[in-house]
């Protein structure tokens, strides 16, 4: 942390645009800090610490000089004036101390201008870093309103930002796959779609990865990204250099813990560059199409990488496949379980899981924990008078058991209810994955998660 110097001269600087578009449009993107890096080149990410009111604390990365930066700072919201009062709180080197303000002034012909200030004392007074503040605040000013310009003018338009995400679930640890995603340095190894790989990391936790890499048409693209590593397993990136089919690239890693192991989610976000879509599409492609394109390419290499990182994480863990003899015991048991069910033995069916088995699904409320748990909720199922004869079905399953013994499985349920005299209804179709863990001659659920289709 860099403390004022009392003793330094302040500076000052101004800068100004005018945009097309109303007081109220341009403001609403100064205020949600969340959007910043689709909105500002030079914010690689923004996280919010406390938020009360017109009151509110943030940590920004950016970019300064072509360097990743970080700071904290308190932002006062004055949403009637159409003001953002910004002071940093922690400063990096070369800056001693800097705040400003954004001013939004309405215009008569219903567009805006956007004031932009910063003052600022550098460390020591010193020339050099007086010179080195002036041109990253020259730079970065410049970027932001002219992005800032863009981003008011396209709203709602064709070019708007999107988001989408895939999910890939994994029957090992979040630390493992976790690991996977932090090492970016060896995917030329690990992934095949990327050709070249290096990853520089001069500050802690935050990493300049270029790559190239190969889209399902075979063409490759260098790419270079700034990756921020936050606790909680997230690791956030932006791309500096995208390829020409977007003008903005953000996306974020995260890998939580999950009652059958972990499940890793990428998440992108994408402005599309209206401009380029002729020349890399064709002629009568329309911005629906270049959007189904970006989102099949990355999805794509993203999806890839998951399975990889799924493949890695699970032979870490010592999984293998079970025997025949073991994989025979599993099926029996499921048979066994689900006749419980439909025989409407509810107490016998919780008595399959462990004493301190758990139940979950995307479905329904918090997850069940304990047999007790397991077994009053069957009970009040139960109680719901039904009218229908209820199976349920299992197949497809899968197999993997670890060193102590612990089996996770992967198999497709059906319910089917059929009322006397008409046909049967299919009520339900899931995935589910089970924890399970050796009780003799046969298994107890330890986790259960069940996955409803069509959610």
């Amino acid at each position: 942390m860099n403390r004022p110097d009392v003793h330094a001269r302040v500076h000052e600087t101004e800068h100004t645009i005018t945009v097309a578009a109303p007081a109220g449009t341009v403001f609403g993107l100064v205020e949600n800090v969340d959007d910043w890096p689709q909105v500002f080149p030079p914010t690689l990410h923004v996280e919010c610490l406390e938020r009360a009111g017109a009151e509110e604390r943030i940590r920004l990365w950016a970019t300064a000089n072509g360097e990743a930066k970080s700071w904290t700072s308190h932002r006062t919201l004055d949403r009637a004036g159409l003001r953002v009062r910004f002071r940093q709180e922690v400063s990096q080197h070369p800056v001693a101390s800097m705040g400003g303000e954004w001013i939004v002034e309405p215009l008569p012909d219903g567009h805006s201008r956007v004031r932009l200030t910063h003052d600022f004392r550098a460390v020591g007074d010193l020339p050099e870093n007086v010179a080195w503040i002036r041109r990253a605040i020259d730079r970065n000013s410049g970027a932001e309103l002219a992005a800032l310009k863009a981003a008011a003018e396209r709203a709602g338009a064709d070019g708007a930002a999107f988001t989408f995400e895939d999910t890939v679930r994994v029957d090992a640890p979040a630390d493992d796959v976790h690991a996977f995603l932090l090492e970016a340095q060896l995917w030329q190894e690990r992934l095949p779609h990327v050709a070249r790989v290096v990853l520089k990391e001069d500050a802690p936790d935050v990493q300049l990865l270029e790559m190239d890499t190969r889209t399902a048409d075979g063409s490759v693209h260098t790419t270079a990204s700034f990756r921020i590593c936050l606790p909680g397993r997230r690791i956030v990136y932006k791309q500096q250099r995208t390829p020409a089919l977007m003008s903005v690239h953000t996306g974020r890693w995260t890998v939580a813990e999950d009652p059958a192991g972990s499940v890793v989610t990428s998440r992108h976000t994408v402005v599309i560059n209206t401009a380029a879509i002729a020349s890399v599409l064709g002629e009568a492609a329309t911005p629906e199409d270049a959007r189904a394109f970006v989102r099949q390419a990355l999805g794509h290499n993203s999806t890839t990488t998951m399975r990889h990182a799924k493949e890695y994480a699970e032979g870490r863990a010592g999984d293998r496949p079970v025997a025949p003899a073991t994989y025979a015991s599993l099926q029996r048991f499921y048979a066994a379980q689900m006749r419980l069910l439909d025989d409407g033995e509810g107490q016998a069916w919780a008595g399959t899981f462990a004493e301190d088995g758990e139940f979950a699904q995307d479905a329904g409320p918090a997850p069940l924990r304990g047999r007790a748990a397991i077994a009053a909720a069957v009970r009040s199922g139960a109680a719901r008078a039904r009218s229908a004869r209820r199976r349920h079905f299992t197949g497809m399953l899968t197999a993997r058991q670890s060193p102590d013994g612990t089996v996770r499985t992967r198999f497709y349920a059906l319910v089917v209810d059929t009322e006397e005299g008409s046909a049967p209804v299919l009520r339900l179709s899931a995935s589910c994955q089970d924890a399970l863990v050796p009780d003799g001659g046969s298994w107890l659920v330890r986790r259960r998660l069940v996955e409803h289709d069509g959610r």
